[in-house]
């Protein structure tokens, strides 16, 4: 049997020790690079005043086999107003006035409003909110739980910490051209299990945006 000194023991202990802060301090590095991406789009949004842009949505559903693919149009102006536009011509719109919000079922004539600030508008007001503003209302707002980079394409997964939201969209998916400090795509998760992915293309920004397309007309519509 082979004995070892005390202070041979104590020696291995400090080496082990010492490799293991080494470790943690690299690992903590690598969590605090993974969020450069996402914190330099974030530091972007202090500039921009509005945004349009074409999308294509993707819906999957537990019940079907395929997602659903439709075409949109999205306009956001500071602060909080929003047009989301789903189907060519328009199928449903949505439109906030950073006050309420409007969803109309364009086919069967009827619209429904809530508070912009309601937790079942966040995932339509989610980007023109406080939490998306500046990095530190957005960490304060989410919990960056994965990250990944995907072909040059930061994608990070995100809980949203107040329950709520979370009642509403328990996950949420961006993913950052960090080349362009620009939001290639976001995807929700919601509270039925069915995600919806929104892939942006076409961005304009700060383009000066009427406030009439931002209203709604509810003429010959039944309101809820």
């Amino acid at each position: 049997m082979v004995i070892k000194h005390s202070f041979t023991v104590e020696h291995d202990i400090t080496i082990m020790h010492h490799r293991i802060l080494c470790l943690l301090f690299t690992i903590g590095t690598f969590v605090r690079a993974d969020n450069a991406a996402l914190d330099a789009w974030l530091k972007r949004q202090a500039t921009i005043t509005s945004l349009e842009a074409g999308f294509t949505q993707e819906r999957k559903l537990p019940s079907l086999k395929q997602p659903v693919t439709t075409p949109g149009k999205l306009a956001l102006s500071k602060p909080g107003r929003v047009r989301w536009q789903l189907g060519e011509p328009a199928a449903t719109l949505v439109l906030s006035d950073g006050a309420t919000l409007t969803m109309i079922d364009v086919a069967a004539k009827t619209a429904r409003r809530i508070a912009a600030d309601a937790p079942q508008a966040a995932r339509f007001s989610m980007l023109t909110g406080d939490g998306f503003q500046s990095s530190e209302s957005f960490h304060a707002m989410f919990d960056v739980v994965a990250h990944r980079v995907e072909s040059g394409i930061h994608q990070y997964t995100l809980r949203p910490k107040e329950r709520k939201t979370r009642g509403q969209v328990p996950w949420l998916f961006l993913d950052i051209d960090p080349a362009k400090d620009e939001l290639r795509a976001m995807e929700l998760e919601l509270k039925d299990k069915s995600r919806i992915r929104t892939v942006f293309h076409s961005v304009r920004l700060n383009a000066k945006l009427p406030p009439a397309l931002f209203q709604a007309d509810l003429s010959g519509m039944t309101v809820k």
